[in-house]
């Protein structure tokens, strides 16, 4: 008797001072004891959980963590984990991982619901870190790194999934390869720096030109091409106009206007027949010829 009476001491003093939060639940789901650290986690006290709901304390993020506590309280499942955010009185944001287990008796029946708590909130401000800085990294690998606008990576990767549905549908996809006239000579007169900014200008416009769902990139130097997708009749014509006025307004950098012109090529595929890299050779010997015929 001493024994089990020492063991149950032990028990008690183990469950009120480890540091790893810890409750109990009844089978109705419904929390009976928890310790101080399981109740500073949740940013309750332990007096405020007794008789509340678990599953309005555990607040797991993802569904299918949500789906699988309802099984273990219903006796589908032995036990579960997910996470899930809190907000403490101070205004602290905490994440905390639960884990719910079904404790049985020795005959094997369910008779409570164990549940532990630990706080994961530098792990998951890590991951979360770790997931924006791969977002920033992956979208600087298909971004020009001066104006924001496709390189050439993301360029073909949307024309060549713009001609397999071209292959799927008929449709028609145009490009239009631009490279601008007398830029060279803004930039050995006035610096780089004067020209990235026309550079940047021409970008932003040519993105105001465009449909939204059609594709600015910049190849480097100051050769531009536009991916223009479900082309309509001879619609790239008038895209073509649009796009050489709003290129060859002045532009202003500190107190200069700063002009410069633009040759632009093109070329159509139908039905997606052709290569993507055949489709950017012949709208660029294109602009080649219209540019000889401007000079």
């Amino acid at each position: 008797m001493d024994a089990l009476v020492a063991g149950a001491d032990a028990f008690e003093t183990f469950f009120d001072q480890v540091g790893v939060g810890l409750a109990l639940a009844d089978l109705t789901a419904t929390y009976v004891r928890s310790n101080a650290a399981y109740a500073a986690l949740v940013g309750r006290s332990p007096e405020d959980l007794v008789g509340v709901a678990l599953d309005t304390v555990l607040l797991f993020e993802d569904p299918k963590h949500r789906a699988e506590l309802a099984q273990v309280v219903d006796g589908g499942l032995s036990a579960t984990e997910g996470d899930g955010r809190y907000l403490r009185p101070d205004g602290h944001e905490t994440w905390v991982l639960h884990g719910v287990t079904v404790v049985r008796d020795r005959a094997g029946a369910a008779v409570w619901l164990a549940v532990s708590a630990q706080d994961i909130t530098e792990r998951r401000q890590a991951e979360d870190s770790l997931k924006e800085l791969s977002a920033i990294m992956t979208e600087r690998a298909v971004r020009d790194p001066l104006t924001g606008l496709a390189n050439r990576a993301l360029l073909e990767e949307r024309l060549r999934g713009a001609l397999a549905r071209d292959a799927r549908t008929g449709g028609q996809t145009g490009v239009l390869f631009l490279d601008l006239d007398g830029f060279k000579a803004i930039n050995d007169q006035h610096g780089h720096a004067v020209g990235d900014e026309v550079l940047l200008s021409v970008a932003h416009r040519l993105r105001h030109v465009v449909r939204p769902s059609d594709t600015v990139a910049r190849l480097g130097g100051d050769e531009f091409v536009v991916l223009v997708e479900g082309v309509i009749d001879d619609g790239l014509t008038p895209l073509v106009a649009r796009l050489q006025a709003a290129v060859e307004e002045p532009v202003a950098v500190g107190e200069q206007l700063l002009t410069v012109g633009v040759s632009i090529g093109r070329s159509l595929s139908v039905g997606g027949m052709a290569e993507p890299s055949a489709l950017l050779a012949q709208a660029d010997r294109s602009m080649y010829s219209v540019k000889r015929q401007r000079t």
